[in-house]
């Protein structure tokens, strides 16, 4: 019994050490370890403060060329609605989607999760309306108020 009471008072204790603030300035609520599944299944998850979640899927080269602000990138990515895990938009298969990180080029949701990956990294991005299409949302394919989840792989930083 009180080896259980230590690991739950340990297990506490880490959970508030995790709670930490982005480079971006948003605050992010959790950062503990998710449990590792299969192959895809997410190692890590971070939720920020306005209901983004970041979860790692695959660590690319340690010392791979990092995302950051200003830089351009290349991804490739699937796009899926949350609410029923229909894909609305890949490029899977054709050339990397570039854009310029951080300059408003993409989705609030984009410049945010993606930032601060390395090269071959990839990440699962769970976006809230708000950082993504909104109460108009996008075409016939994202309704208004959709959320939306993307897997991204990071190819390359210019």
């Amino acid at each position: 019994k009180k080896k259980k009471k230590k690991k739950t008072r340990e297990s506490e204790g880490l959970a508030s050490k995790d709670q930490t603030v982005s480079a971006s300035g948003q605050k992010v609520v959790s950062a503990v370890p998710a449990k590792k599944q299969e192959k895809n299944e997410p190692s890590q998850a971070r939720t920020y403060g306005n209901g983004l979640v970041v979860e790692e899927i695959a660590m690319g080269k340690p010392n791979g060329k990092r995302a950051s602000r200003g830089s351009k990138i290349s991804v490739r990515y699937i796009g899926k609605l949350q609410k029923n895990g229909k894909i609305f938009d890949s490029n899977v298969g054709g050339p990397p989607f570039k854009f310029r990180l951080g300059v408003g080029d993409v989705i609030v949701g984009w410049d945010i999760g993606v930032e601060g990956m390395r090269v071959g990294d990839k990440r699962r991005l769970t976006i809230p309306p708000e950082m993504g299409y909104g109460i108009n949302g996008a075409g016939r394919k994202i309704p208004p108020n959709a959320w939306l989840v993307f897997d991204v792989e990071l190819i390359d930083v210019c």
